[in-house]
């Protein structure tokens, strides 16, 4: 499936902002309300969704840096 660039950037930080709203919507419903429980899962779910996406997207791309200069050493 193919992506727009600023959609596919923007989905970790769409995720865990929409997981910390997730947060704040189990002080609207109640902490006394059964569906407390599914946005405080479905919110955590998000926010770790989306910091996991970051952290290996912005690793994979060092990675894929410390190659390409190590290639252009090795071509030098």
């Amino acid at each position: 499936m193919w992506l727009p660039r600023k959609l596919y950037e923007a989905l970790p930080s769409l995720y865990i902002v929409i997981g910390a709203m997730l947060f704040a919507g189990t002080f609207y419903v109640g902490l006394d309300h059964l569906l407390m429980i599914g946005y405080l899962v479905v919110g955590a779910l998000c926010v770790t969704v989306g910091v996991v996406v970051k952290a290996v997207r912005r690793k994979a791309r060092a990675d894929a840096e410390a190659r390409r200069s190590h290639s252009e050493q090795l071509l030098a």
